[in-house]
């Protein structure tokens, strides 16, 4: 049976009030027989509740804007980014610190007129907006240096969520090689960065790079008068953010470790090699800013049999969150990932239902880019059945914005099977549209539980340290104590671990 645990806590409890909440989901059991092997398990991640704090948050905000010569044409391209750079700066927060800057070979602030940052107000955005709509298409694309200058902008403030907006309908063809990779790196710890290619010319490899590094998150503007709807999204989920950042912990119990850890929910992202490990039980990443949202992760620990008790739950690893930043935001309790050796083969072949989906998440994502690589090498065949797969896949997780974006590659016969059509010809902009977005994730909207589940049993208290752990677990993990399984109480639970 799939389990799902968790808790939240905060003002108001599960009904209201600022809160994070934690949980996990797994399917506890596995084949004794197959010796050493892995634990998988989604850590979902949710924080609601952060209105009222995201409104007392310092945030600054820089929109980076491509005027480069390939911007003039077609003239609706500078046009929109006109439109879209007033209507960002107007829906800004007062006091939010931000900056407009002018990305062509080199980046310059135009406004505030000074350089540095303005403070946003009703004067500062009239004005602003005035500058934006003298936005001139000359130059070159050196999106390098106009992120630097976005660092160097955003590190002059003492705010609490910084991020940056960009814009570019091209390629980076004006740094010196290997200077945007430099670049990522030193932004990287100091703001997010959600980025829009717009027109025919930009490159979906390089801005998702520049996303992913950034932690943010790239697409495509389909048409050139949806772009200030775009710009007006992204700066308002960046208003809303009131959290710098969470930090999620993971310990591992003695002679087991941390295999992979790879967020799944909104994007994909394997943030194994991200993560620190201050030894070599703990792995911990500190997250990229929130408002109200869900994150989920799928974390393998690699487990063995060899001492553990048949048919008791032993964990395997505790899950932790902290908040960085001043907040006195209360925090969910560890949870754990449990494993359960068991000669039962029904039970131990059941996949949780969320770590499905988001299994074939992953393969639509793998098919949507083997076919984009197909279709480039001339393979049409092979990029008919790899796209015919991906519209399977995303009629299947219920995806309605990927089977838009495919419908501009293929003829869908018929979404179930997967029967497609190539179109001919394909037009760069839709190539590029789902390339961009390959690595978003359609949300789990099923059941976690397919069957009816009985109320879990309360926690059990170490009497040695204090530490809570399931009730069906045998010994503390912090210390290695006995446990009972009465809440509360000392006493041997009849297990090893």
């Amino acid at each position: 049976m799939s389990e799902d645990r968790g808790r939240q806590h905060g003002p108001g409890g599960t009904d209201g009030g600022q809160a994070l909440t934690l949980r996990v989901h797994q399917n506890k059991y596995l084949p004794a027989s197959a010796g050493r092997t892995e634990m998988h398990a989604i850590v979902s991640v949710r924080a609601h509740g952060l209105g009222p704090a995201a409104a007392r948050t310092t945030t600054s905000e820089v929109i980076v804007i491509d005027c480069s010569m390939s911007m003039s044409w077609p003239p609706t391209k500078i046009a929109a980014a006109r439109r879209a750079t007033a209507t960002a700066v107007g829906i800004l927060r007062d006091g939010t610190r931000f900056a407009i800057v002018e990305g062509t070979e080199q980046a310059q602030v135009i406004y505030p007129f000074t350089g540095g940052m303005a403070v946003a107000g009703p004067d500062t955005k009239a004005a602003a907006a005035r500058v934006a709509a003298r936005l001139p298409a000359v130059g070159g694309t050196a999106i390098g240096s106009w992120l630097d200058l976005a660092r160097r902008l955003h590190l002059r403030q003492p705010a609490a969520i910084r991020h940056t907006l960009l814009l570019t309908d091209g390629r980076n063809e004006h740094d010196p090689p290997g200077y945007l990779d430099q670049v990522l790196d030193a932004c990287a710890p100091h703001f997010t960065c959600d980025a829009r290619g717009i027109g025919d010319g930009w490159d979906a490899t390089e801005l998702k790079r520049i996303a992913h590094r950034l932690h943010g998150r790239a697409d495509a503007v389909l048409e050139d008068s949806a772009l200030a709807a775009e710009f007006e999204e992204m700066v308002s989920a960046s208003m809303a953010r009131a959290l710098a950042g969470v930090r999620i912990r993971i310990r591992t119990r003695a002679g087991s470790r941390v295999g992979f850890v790879k967020q799944v929910h909104p994007t994909r992202a394997d943030l194994t090699d991200e993560g620190i490990r201050p030894d070599e039980r703990t792995w911990e990443w500190t997250t990229s800013a929130w408002g109200d949202e869900t994150r989920e992760y799928q974390v393998s620990v690699f487990a063995d049999p060899r001492r553990d008790p048949m048919g008791e739950d032993v964990e395997l690893a505790a899950v932790e969150l902290s908040v960085e930043g001043d907040t006195a935001l209360p925090l969910p309790e560890p949870e754990s990932v449990l494993v359960q050796w068991t000669d039962d083969v029904l039970l131990s072949s059941r996949i949780d239902p969320r770590l499905a989906h988001y299994d074939a998440d992953s393969e639509l994502g793998h098919a949507i880019t083997a076919g984009c690589d197909a279709y480039e090498a001339g393979d049409r065949e092979r990029a008919r059945r790899q796209w015919g797969r991906a519209v399977q896949l995303a009629h299947q997780l219920g995806s309605e914005k990927m089977l838009a974006r495919l419908s501009g590659l293929v003829h869908i016969v018929d979404a179930a099977t997967g029967e497609v059509r190539i179109r001919e010809p394909i037009r760069p902009l839709d190539l590029n549209s789902v390339i961009v977005v390959s690595e978003e994730s359609a949300p789990f909207m099923g059941l976690d539980r397919p069957e009816p589940a009985a109320p879990p049993a309360a926690d059990v208290l170490c009497p040695a340290c204090g530490r809570r752990s399931p009730a069906t677990a045998g010994f503390c993990q912090q210390c290695n104590a006995p446990l009972s399984g009465e809440p509360g109480a000392s006493g041997s639970a009849g297990g090893a671990r």
